[in-house]
Order: C-alpha cells, then structure tokens, then sequence
C-alpha cells in the first residue's frame, strides 16, 4: 500500500501592493538531477532572461564547458567553447541582497552588459566576484550532484574530460503571492490517508467557487473539480512520485500549490 507525505510548497500570503514570484527550475544533467530558486524579484532582468532561455529549451544538450574545483561550475554556451551565447546580450542588474555565496547562480560574462546564456554555480563563498556578476538564483536541492560535476577530471583549459551534459532544463514552478484584495486568505490542508490511500483537502473562507486540481510535475491532470468545504482525491492507483494539489479561482488564477510525494 502507498504512504503519502505531505510536503509544503508553496504559502500563499498577501501583501499591500505587488505581485510576486519565485520560480523553481530543475535541471536534468548526465551526472544527475538538481533545483535552483531564481530570484525574480531581485532580478527581475537577468533571472526573467534565464528563465525565458529554459522556456525555450535553449540549453537542452549544452555542456558545462568550464569545472574550477574550489570555485565555479560554469555551462550555458552552445558553442561550448566559452565564447557562445543566445545571440543578444542583456542590462546587468545588481541588488544588494545577493551576492556570489556557496550554491548561488550567477551571470557569466565579459564585461558590462554583456550577459546572455552563460551561467555559473559558485562552489564555496566567492564574495569578492561582487558586484561584477549579477546572482540571479541558487541551488536548492541535490547540491552534491553539482559537487560530483565540481569534481570531474579536467583538462588544462578546465574542460572536463568527459562531458557533462545538460540532458534538459525545465521550470518547475512558481511561488505565488499575490495583492489582489479580492481573493481571501486560504487556510488549505492536505491529510494524506496511507490506510484509504486518500489525500483530502479542505478549505476555509470559501466564499467564492474554487477548483481543487492533482498534477504531476510535468502537468499531467489526474483530478480537477470543484471545492466547497472538503475533496477527497483518490490516490490508489497513482505511480510512485511528486505531485501538486493546485487551488485556482473562477477565473484559472492559481492561487496554492501543495508538494504530494507519493510512495511505495
């Protein structure tokens, strides 16, 4: 029989007068899997260009063409010379809330104004690349997986010697929060049944229509319906896996998503 175990994703709060974002991007390399939040909200420009790049697949089957042991795992050039980019260059921006720290996604670049694809992880504390670079995300999970590529033998240019590929980079999804005084706070829980094998969902200060929807992490719709008070969704004959309750209005907003992981 499955166990279920909740995990929480993402709280939906309230503020006064902007909407936000934070965007999860997992990528899918040759070595393994990892995740990274991008900072939308601090830069806006440099992680809505990344973000728009991984939209399109750019960096589907690109390398990570330089490993510095101690310092910097750098990738996102077609070319994989170093010398490769989308074929633009973007702004730098820079906030003073980020910095080059350990697991920290930077803008590689050669010289102002002249970001475009590339990218690196900063391997160890590396503040004295500040504010040359501009940070636009950091690795959330399964960092070891980068350490493992940190580790690869290279050659005297820092190429490994064997590629390490980005089979594929892919949004995962996006942390809400939202100004419009129209939606009302939610106060949502999921109970995972491990004896019924039911996830059940309730709400409070339901008053207006909501849909409750059960989605895998690449969209795939296994529930959707209306939610009152309480849904029951079944889960027996799921696959092993990470699933997504979703909370969305009348008009399709999403307004909370809840992580489901759902083991043997």
């Amino acid at each position: 029989m499955k166990n279920l175990y909740l995990g929480m994703f993402v709280l939906v709060t309230l503020s006064t007068n902007q909407v936000k974002a934070q965007t999860d991007v997992i990528f899918y390399t040759s070595m393994g899997i990892f995740e990274a939040e991008m900072y939308d909200t601090l830069q806006p420009i440099t992680a809505g260009n990344f973000i728009s790049l991984v939209e399109e697949e750019f960096y589907d089957g690109i390398i990570f063409h330089r490993v510095v042991d101690g310092f910097i795992v750098q990738g996102g050039d077609p070319l994989g010379t170093g010398f490769g980019g989308p074929g633009y260059t973007i702004e730098d921006e820079f906030d003073p809330l980020t910095s080059n720290v350990v697991k920290s996604i930077a803008m590689a670049n050669s010289g102002p104004n002249t970001g475009g694809s590339q990218f690196y992880i900063n391997m160890v504390n590396n503040v004295f690349l500040d504010p040359n670079y501009p940070v636009f995300g950091i690795v959330t999970d399964n960092f070891d997986i980068v350490q493992d590529i940190e580790a690869v033998p290279v050659d005297g240019s820092d190429r490994p010697l064997t590629e390490v590929v980005m089979d594929s980079v892919r949004v995962k999804t996006v942390y809400l929060s939202t100004a419009t005084e129209n939606i009302p706070s939610l106060e949502i829980t999921i109970s995972p049944n491990p004896t019924t094998d039911l996830i059940q969902v309730s709400i409070l200060n339901n008053d207006q229509v909501y849909r409750v929807s059960l989605i895998n992490n690449a969209g795939q719709v296994f529930f959707e319906d209306v939610l009152i008070d309480q849904q029951t969704i079944p889960a027996a004959n799921l696959q092993a896996g990470m699933y997504f309750v979703t909370i969305t209005n009348e008009e399709g907003k999403m307004l909370k998503v809840e992580k489901v992981m759902i083991g043997l």
